[in-house]
């Protein structure tokens, strides 16, 4: 093996140490050893390392000029994640920046009708952790339903996603792609642990799957820690993917 062969390995090797060790003093000792009771103790940290004051503004524009903006060149575009579309400048994308809202749009993955009253609004409204890049037409198509694999077709100009009777019920449901769905479940799932919340159970059945189906990849985890920096709470769930099954009902 070559001299710079060994060394990018060792290097590799001691960031990824140096990864969890950093993780290891986020979380309290008695969430990392499983003492106490976990989902509070969980609640009680995300919930006391989450800064407020943060604008809806603000949020935008971490998410779309900062989070999601990638480069090509001297061109700057936006992927989002319903549709897989590429957004550039001319429709507003660019450091700092809240593109075009007709084209592009600030998808709550966890939908705004479904909030809980006892826990503050704006934060809810502006937390990160759920907030996604989504084509304008496929916001607003999914609206408030559920996810679930769906009896339906594509969306129109977005074959990528799909809309109809959800198969866990008579009701409508929204499919998103399937390298975004593990992502969805993430977020759904500190959503419910963070504000103290529900889960539909035809619902969590599948996004259960899907955190198996689509694990955490490097982007997310580099997601999570630019959002860390941002409003000051992470989602476990990314850092620890086990930790999903240690809550057995959301």
């Amino acid at each position: 093996m070559s001299l710079l062969k060994q060394i990018f390995i060792v290097s590799l090797f001691l960031s990824s140490v140096s990864a969890y060790a950093d993780l290891e003093d986020y979380y309290p000792s008695q969430v990392i050893k499983e003492s106490g009771s976990f989902e509070e103790e969980l609640y009680e940290h995300l919930s006391n390392t989450h800064r407020g004051g943060i604008s809806y503004k603000q949020a935008r524009i971490e998410l779309f000029g900062n989070i999601h903006l990638q480069k090509s060149g001297k061109k700057y575009f936006v992927k989002e994640v319903y549709c897989k579309k590429e957004i550039g400048s001319k429709d507003g994308v660019g450091p700092g920046r809240i593109p075009n809202h007709a084209i592009i749009n600030c998808e709550h993955t966890w939908p705004k009708s479904r909030f809980n009253p006892n826990e503050s609004k704006n934060k809810q409204l502006t937390d990160l952790h759920h907030l996604y890049p989504t084509d304008s037409r496929a916001n607003s198509t999914r609206k408030n339903h559920l996810f679930s694999m769906v009896e339906g077709k594509p969306l129109r100009n977005c074959s990528a996603s799909k809309y109809g009777s959800g198969r866990f019920s008579e009701y409508l449901a929204f499919e998103p792609p399937a390298n975004h769905r593990g992502n969805v479940a993430r977020a759904l799932f500190y959503f419910s642990v963070r504000y103290n919340i529900e889960i539909d159970d035809a619902e969590e059945r599948y996004l259960r799957k899907w955190h198996e189906s689509d694990p955490v990849d490097s982007f997310e985890r580099k997601r999570n820690d630019l959002v860390e920096k941002f409003q000051g709470n992470r989602n476990p769930f990314i850092d620890y993917p086990k930790w999903v099954y240690r809550i057995k009902n959301y």
